[in-house]
């Protein structure tokens, strides 16, 4: 067991030799991310980089997603105030502690993952997704903006034009699509996503630590261009998230209008 605490309810850790195992524990919302939950992540980020025992993250959700996205309750009763002065959000302040982890980060991916729940996969090391995933931003349908860098690392990563069905067209990419695309790195079944992603995990741990640290830091891409354009994309990000048409498309939402 770990010694970690977290105050949303809805994340899960567990130490299993030197794997850090998270688990997203919100399945009746989806694994939908709240700022408590995104700050329970960082907390246990932190944890990990401090121990010098523990190797690798490893990222699940419980249920039939992985993640949902960004819980759209959270984002209707955001405080506008809350992003002024270049504050991060809660989601950002993640991705910013993944960029600087140089342990690697293994993501399980089952069912959704939409939004934030396919931008976080572009700082993970390795994903593997289960063949019923399905890989959607969303981002535009609710009239916002990418975050998370993804303006940046999607079409360097999937290509201009597979980035383009994400974040222009909308589109959704089946897990044979986003295996093809390079997406994710491993493509199993539903019953064999837990195992084959713990599997993967341990075989990580097995690895000479120092020389993991710095093969990251060598595959690293700039980290100043990638903060640059999440600070740019926040900025819009949270331009839109507080606008009139995105805050109607919100409440569409939650009301189960498309």
């Amino acid at each position: 067991m770990t010694d970690l605490t977290f105050s949303s309810g809805f994340v899960q850790a567990r130490e299993k030799g030197a794997v850090l195992h998270l688990t997203l524990d919100r399945a009746d919302k989806l694994n939908a991310m709240t700022a408590s939950m995104y700050q329970d992540l960082t907390r246990a980020v932190n944890h990990l980089a401090e121990r010098d025992d523990l190797h690798v993250l490893l990222l699940t959700g419980n249920g039939r997603a992985w993640c949902a996205g960004n819980d759209i309750g959270d984002f209707l009763n955001a405080d506008p105030a809350s992003r002024d002065n270049g504050t991060l959000s809660p989601a950002m302040v993640l991705v910013h502690a993944l960029m600087a982890l140089d342990k690697p980060v293994v993501i399980g991916v089952q069912g959704n993952a939409t939004g934030i729940g396919t931008t976080l996969l572009l700082h993970a090391d390795l994903v593997v997704a289960a063949d019923d995933a399905r890989f959607q931003t969303a981002f535009i349908n609710l009239g916002l903006v990418p975050e998370a860098g993804s303006s940046l690392l999607l079409p360097a990563l999937i290509g201009r034009q597979n980035a383009n069905r994400l974040l222009l067209a909308g589109d959704t990419l089946t897990a044979q699509e986003a295996e093809r695309c390079g997406l994710v790195a491993y493509r199993v079944t539903p019953d064999e996503l837990e195992p084959a992603a713990q599997a993967l995990a341990q075989r990580l741990a097995e690895k000479s630590p120092a020389a993991m640290a710095m093969t990251k830091q060598l595959l690293r891409q700039s980290e100043t261009a990638i903060k640059t354009q999440i600070e740019k994309e926040s900025v819009l990000f949270a331009e839109r998230m507080f606008s009139e048409d995105t805050r109607e498309r919100f409440a569409g939402f939650l009301k189960g209008g498309k």
